[in-house]
């Protein structure tokens, strides 16, 4: 029993730790309040388990809802546990929706009362730069480009959150207050990911429109039938009611309907006429020039928030679908606007904040990682000696083997889209592996082939790198899905990383046949292979790139390094004799980082350091085989699986 002051919030529970009978080893230090809603209080909290740690987020019903509510709270919360749980069921589960880890009651005294308040621990999203909500993001954007999302970054955010709402209506429940604020984010650029959370209210399909006779949702976000007696009970419907008022903020920067209270929202919402993005000063200026889109958008609005939910699109995917078809213009960008990209200069540099770095998983596992591509949100897929494991946030775990016919025969893993990675190896076969497991799968024309690795789109233009067991290793090209010749690198022995630089140029790292290292730029559309480095006596280990900046680097043994941008590649070596660089990231504010064992280096333009070492545990004796690096956040993952993350925090 924990003595709480007579206070809603909870502030008296900061420090305290709390278990779930289902972990008895796993302990959860609370440390501060982050957020309070109507019916719960958030704290940031520390994940403690033998293997590592994690931080997190405990959310706690308030008290003043248990005094009036009761059991009637408890079974809600319960259930909706239980069924949020099946979530989780499918290994890798979906990435648009916050995962929950455990849940359990705590036990205070309040005010002489004694209550049983339960909980729930869910995942901590990083928001970076740029906001962790997507309210706080489309401020961001507002506030320091003067617009809101642009078609891209919207399509981008509807496929998410299309995604996630359908897998929540899959397991039978309505969320009932999907808003800017519910919906968390991550990452940037082509890594950003969108995630809906806080189900506070959330109920099953078909139950009634109020929680203890309470109306609940955001004020211009519920759906009528949420606030209205004897009237259409919720339904995925209201969701998608929502779902539309979410897109027009994102699109606009605007709300829909500007209510101060969910009635007015209600209200407003049973008016025929809608606003029209056009009238909105932050529409973004690729959809001012494009009337026709804003006229299509303008309709699915409409349509998405008709008063009766029986005139609405009954899927989020059927209602998107219509906005993402306005959206696409036919010409792809892949690099942000520089609006976007000079907002976030002064927001992303490290100096600004204090680093905190946690061993997330600990060295010493018997697994050996081949490959691993991480998510935004900090989840990642690897290829390993005993198959597919997908780091969920706490741990390693066995992945879903559909559509592989030898999951060991998986030799690299390579992220193309939240969520989604492009797998491949033995036998010549590449495919796409997501929640659904592999599919798509293709093959070269020659099975002795095995793919070691892979970088690129399927759709467009994507290189993979193939060896046959007697040979030099071969670039194999695909364009739009189709193979083009192989080109064979006859200098080289081997190739360990290989990364897209730029629109039409990959980096290829490796051992040349000297025994050196081996370093080049390839040109699938120019058939064309041009040596960088060769004959060093160390090996070119790892390479990264950043395509939507046109930067890229190369590491290797002895603190080796080449950078690489539009024009030129130059060396930036650490020192005369440095450490052996295993893995390397670049990240949005053009810093390099890189990994020797035991070791995190960073190397920051223009800094009065060429490189200086940001973590450092010399137990780690285990080369790192991957790096990667958002705004605020690296992850490091040894061979054997230990997993070091570091983020940043304001001072």
């Amino acid at each position: 029993m924990f003595l709480a002051p007579d206070d809603d919030l909870l502030r008296g529970l900061e420090g305290v730790s709390v278990r779930a009978a289902a972990q008895p080893d796993v302990v959860y230090t609370l440390e501060r309040m982050v957020g309070a809603g109507s019916y719960s209080i958030a704290f940031f909290a520390i994940r403690s388990a033998p293997d590592g740690e994690a931080p997190v987020v405990l959310k706690l019903v308030r008290p003043s809802l248990m005094r009036v509510a009761g059991d009637l709270a408890t079974l809600a919360v319960e259930k909706e546990t239980v069924a949020l749980g099946r979530l989780n069921e499918r290994v890798p589960p979906t990435p648009f929706v916050v995962r929950m880890l455990a849940s359990d009651v705590i036990d205070v005294q309040q005010g002489g009362v004694d209550l049983r308040l339960p909980w729930l621990a869910l995942e901590y999203v990083h928001g970076g730069a740029e906001g962790t909500t997507l309210e706080e993001r489309v401020g961001f954007s507002v506030e320091q480009t003067g617009y809101a999302f642009d078609p891209e970054r919207a399509e981008l955010a509807l496929t998410c959150l299309a995604a996630g709402l359908e897998a929540i209506h899959e397991v039978g429940v309505v969320h009932r207050d999907l808003s800017p604020h519910n919906v968390l984010c991550c990452g940037f650029g082509q890594d950003e990911l969108f995630k809906i959370a806080d189900f506070g209210i959330a109920r099953p399909q078909g139950g009634a429109g109020t929680f203890v006779g309470v109306p609940g949702g955001t004020p211009g976000y519920a759906a009528p039938e949420q606030v209205r007696e004897g009237g259409a009970k919720v339904c995925p419907e209201s969701d998608v009611f929502s779902l539309t008022a979410v897109i027009f903020k994102l699109l606009t920067g605007e709300d829909l309907f500007d209510a101060n209270t969910v009635l007015d929202g209600a209200m407003l919402a049973l008016a025929a006429e809608r606003k029209s993005i056009t009238k909105c000063k932050a529409l973004c200026p690729e959809l001012v020039e494009r009337p026709g889109a804003c006229a299509a958008i303008d309709r699915v609005i409409a349509r998405g928030t008709a008063a009766d939910p029986r005139h609405r699109p009954p899927t989020g995917w059927e209602l998107v679908s219509g906005a993402l078809r306005a959206l696409r213009s036919g010409k792809r960008r892949s690099r942000p606007p520089r609006r976007r990209l000079e907002s976030i200069t002064d927001y992303s540099a490290p100096m600004r904040f204090g680093w905190t770095w946690r061993v997330r998983h600990q060295t010493g596992g018997s697994r050996i990682v081949r490959s691993v591509a991480w998510d935004a949100d900090g989840r990642g897929l690897a290829a390993t000696s005993g198959g597919l494991v997908f780091w969920n946030g706490t741990g390693w775990v066995a992945a879903r083997v559909e559509g592989l016919a030898d999951e060991k025969a998986v030799r690299f893993v390579e992220r193309v889209g939240p969520g989604n990675w492009l797998i491949g190896g033995d036998g010549a076969f590449i495919a796409h592996y997501s929640t659904d497991g592999a599919t798509g799968l293709l093959r070269g024309e020659d099975t002795s082939v095995s793919f070691t690795h892979a970088s690129g789109d399927l759709e467009d233009l994507a290189v993979l790198v193939g060896q046959r067991p007697d040979g030099a290793p071969l670039l194999f090209a695909l364009a739009s899905r189709r193979w083009m010749k192989p080109a064979a690198l006859a200098r080289a022995k081997s190739v360990r990383s290989l990364a897209r630089l730029d629109d039409e140029r990959w980096l290829i790292a490796g051992e040349s046949k000297a025994g050196g290292g081996y370093a080049a730029i390839y040109r699938p559309l120019m058939f064309e292979v041009e040596l960088v480095a060769g004959g060093e006596p160390a090996l070119y280990s790892s390479c990264a790139g950043r395509a939507d900046l046109a930067l890229g680097a190369v590491v290797g043994d002895g603190g080796r390094v080449i950078s690489f941008d539009e024009q030129a590649a130059k060396p930036l070596a650490v020192g005369d004799d440095g450490p052996d660089f295993g893995a390397v990231a670049v990240d949005v504010g053009a810093r390099i980082w890189a990994a020797s064992p035991g070791n995190i280096w960073l190397h920051e333009p223009g800094g009065t350091l060429p490189w200086r070492c940001v973590w450092r545990n010399e137990a780690w004796s285990v080369p790192f085989i991957g790096l990667f690096a958002d705004v605020g956040r690296v992850v490091a993952t040894a061979r054997d699986g230990g997993v070091v993350e570091g983020r940043w925090e304001a001072k």
